[in-house]
């Protein structure tokens, strides 16, 4: 009797599976395909991130408009970015302006230096503007004591033979300790010490080594957001124009703003990598838009061959 009751509990199990088998066949084709449209999606991304869609002749035009577009942001804000007092800014309007002469960045750069609430305080950040400006020891140390850390580096690589502490103590030659942020802060720092102190091949293997670390992240990050284009701007500053791909300068001008700035915001992703919901768009800021116009300006100016573009401009020899 028992061994006929266990028959029969076998042949129910053995029906109930059977009858399953349909409903399980149907599950695990709708995850192959469910898996399939993810691995689809994720590879349009990579190729929308990364691969170029303008030809020569449109890049040029969409460039020259983007730029045009954020000098006369530049200009229409300028109040607000000389209240600011950001440095970094100051300096990378100096740079784009000795690589084209500009009078609106010239000009923005000139009445930052003659502010003579520079002399009182913040005096030591003026060389990263005016590097022919001395460096007070005292004040420069008092700075580098009480600043995070990466503006530590930046302190530092102004004037190395100054400071009282050590790169090795700051760990600004870590290869591999920092990241996001800090990231690219270092390679600005390790850029600026390179001006200061000079090159040598340890420094230049470093700052190579930085470069592909944030050139490899730019090949999966899709959010062009204020993070995103300051790998670009930085990179290119570093000199190495051949790790950015024209299709990241690409996606940057298309995040243009109307009024000609940039912000950080991508739909819903931002630098800080907290989700920001909402239908209304963040305004331009001059951090994005100013590191935004430095890359532009390297493209177009400082390497247009490696982007397809013609060299039909001098560079320009103003200091500001």
């Amino acid at each position: 009797m028992a061994e006929v009751e266990r028959q029969d509990k076998l042949s129910d199990g053995k029906a109930r599976f059977m009858n399953n088998r349909p409903v399980l066949r149907r599950l695990l084709i709708a995850c192959l395909v469910l898996a399939f449209l993810i691995c689809i999606f994720y590879i349009g991304l990579l190729a929308y991130n990364n691969v170029p869609f303008a030809s020569n002749a449109t890049f040029a035009k969409r460039i020259d408009a983007g730029i045009e577009l954020a000098e006369n942001w530049i200009e229409e804000h300028r109040m607000d970015i000389l209240e600011r007092k950001n440095a970094a800014l100051l300096a990378m309007l100096r740079e784009c302006n000795k690589l084209k002469a500009n009078p609106v960045l010239r000009g923005v750069v000139k009445s930052y230096l003659s502010q003579s609430s520079l002399h009182d305080r913040g005096a030591c950040w003026i060389p990263l503007v005016d590097p022919n400006w001395p460096v007070n020891q005292q004040e420069l140390n008092r700075m580098i004591g009480k600043e995070a850390i990466d503006y530590k580096w930046i302190l530092y690589a102004l004037a190395p033979d100054k400071a009282k502490v050590t790169p090795e103590e700051l760990q600004l030659f870590d290869p591999e300790r920092w990241q996001h942020r800090k990231l690219t802060h270092q390679l600005y720092a390790l850029t600026l010490l390179r001006e200061t102190r000079g090159a040598d091949e340890e420094l230049n293997k470093l700052i190579e080594h930085i470069c592909e670390r944030l050139t490899s992240e730019l090949v999966f990050d899709v959010s062009v957001v204020d993070i995103y284009i300051q790998k670009v701007a930085f990179v290119l500053r570093a000199g190495l124009p051949q790790k950015i791909r024209r299709r990241w300068v690409e996606r940057i001008i298309a995040n243009q703003l109307p009024d000609g700035g940039w912000n950080d915001r991508w739909f819903c992703f931002t630098s800080s990598r907290k989700p920001k919901f909402g239908l209304s768009t963040s305004p331009s800021d001059q951090h994005a838009t100013v590191q935004a116009l430095t890359a532009l300006y390297l493209v177009r100016y400082r390497y247009p061959e490696h982007f397809g573009l013609k060299q039909d401009f001098a560079v320009s020899e103003s200091t500001y």
